[in-house]
């Protein structure tokens, strides 16, 4: 390794790099609280994250943003615990009614209190990473969170091209605990990468990469995943933005590069510039989706976000719930089989007559087709006769639902106290 002192510059060797890509393991098996049945990052299986770090959350009644507090991140923890098809639950929003100092060991405590599912974490320095990593230990019953991981990392460098201090601090605490860690970089075409969407993918890949061989250097072997957070710096407005055709492409390259290095993949997704859940949001959204899915991302986050992130609600948690389902089941394909093909039915059959009551239609419709849980597939008049509800209102149903059944105790009072004990 060559160092820089002067400008703070460490360059590792090409051919040492890629000696260090070769340990990270292909797949990685992420598991719940109850420690069975895991779910196995790493095969072109997309797995879908509620979240993450939104700042408000939009009220149905008003239409009106307000800043998200601690009790709502535990409510959407509740949700995505609650729909089959999140495997893994993400912090929401980041509560703005707590010391922001605290906020992630605040969010962190609500989805233990709220999920047993695997759950991903995004603490900003070593001592919120200490903190939330004792917080589990506890929640859990046990020091060691690594032969069985219950939590994952995003860690985050800083673009151009930097590990800050904090940064480093999160590595190092987290490949101690042996948990599993995303590395995020978020670039900004134009601003912080450069513009040229070759270009962005130069840096952006040299900052994974530096990632992968720190996690290395540190624990031969150990598991990092490469992520896809790309962003555009919008040259008429100034801002971020994160669902537009450019981001997508790059969505799609770096899954590609994640193959060709062999670990598993991770992006953003379910993204939108919209800043409410209009038709806009809907087409952003299904399309980044989509895109993810088409690459074979193994990890899609931000489901329920909106406005670049900045905002969630409980309605476009389930909407993205029932388009992520239905992209599920695109990505599963057409499965080909003797019995799948059904030659012999097709000719039992023959040139008249109905497949409606044979048995091998009642053998498969129910795994061969997708049923959705919030879209209208009724006829007219049965639809005016329910109500004449659109997707919205029957989110916003089914989330209000979700949150006024009882709720599983994961944790008992005297183990929140002692999370609470941490966090103050």
């Amino acid at each position: 390794m060559k160092i820089d002192w002067e400008h703070k510059v460490a360059k590792f060797p090409g051919q040492i790099v890629e000696d260090l890509i070769k340990k990270a393991p292909n797949t990685i098996k992420l598991y719940a609280r109850d420690g069975e049945s895991p779910i196995e990052i790493g095969k072109g299986i997309t797995h879908a994250v509620n979240g993450f770090d939104g700042t408000f959350t939009l009220d149905y009644n008003t239409g009106k943003r307000k800043p998200i507090t601690k009790k709502e991140v535990g409510d959407f923890a509740w949700i995505a615990d609650q729909l089959s098809d999140i495997s893994i639950v993400g912090v929401q929003g980041l509560p703005q009614d707590v010391q922001q100092q605290k906020a992630e060991a605040h969010a962190v405590s609500m989805l233990l209190q709220n999920t047993c599912k695997h759950i991903i974490i995004a603490p900003d320095t070593g001592v919120i990473a200490d903190a939330v990593y004792q917080m589990i230990k506890i929640a859990i019953g046990s020091d060691d969170i690594g032969s069985k991981p219950v939590v994952s990392c995003h860690i985050s460098p800083s673009a151009p091209q930097e590990w800050t201090p904090s940064a480093s601090e999160i590595v190092m605490n987290t490949v101690a605990n042996g948990v599993p860690f995303y590395i995020l970089p978020a670039p900004m075409a134009g601003a912080t990468s450069p513009v040229t969407l070759a270009g962005h993918l130069v840096q952006h890949n040299a900052q994974v990469l530096s990632g992968i061989a720190i996690s290395q250097i540190l624990k031969e072997g150990f598991p990092v995943v490469y992520c896809n957070a790309h962003t555009l710096f919008n040259m008429r407005e100034g801002n971020p933005i994160i669902a537009t055709p450019e981001t997508m492409l790059l969505r799609l390259a770096g899954a590609q590069m994640a193959r060709f290095y062999g670990i598993p993949s991770h992006s953003i997704g379910f993204d939108t510039d919209a800043h409410i859940v209009d038709q806009q949001c809907s087409w952003e959204k299904a399309l980044s989706a989509m895109a993810c899915i088409s690459a074979g991302i193994d990890v899609i986050v931000n489901l329920g976000m909106f406005s670049t992130g900045l905002t969630v609600s409980y309605e476009s948690l389930v909407l993205d719930h029932e388009v992520f389902s239905m992209l599920r089941r695109f990505q599963r394909g057409i499965e080909v089989t003797d019995d799948h093909l059904a030659v012999d039915v097709i000719n039992k059959i023959g040139t008249w007559g109905s497949f409606l009551e044979e048995e091998h239609t009642i053998k498969h419709f129910k795994n061969e087709n997708w049923y959705p849980e919030i879209s209208c597939r009724t006829l007219y008049e049965r639809w005016i006769k329910d109500g004449s509800k659109d997707v919205y209102m029957e989110a916003h149903e089914k989330a209000q639902k979700i949150l006024s059944e009882p709720r599983a105790q994961y944790i008992d009072p005297g183990t929140v106290e002692k999370l609470e004990e941490i966090i103050a």
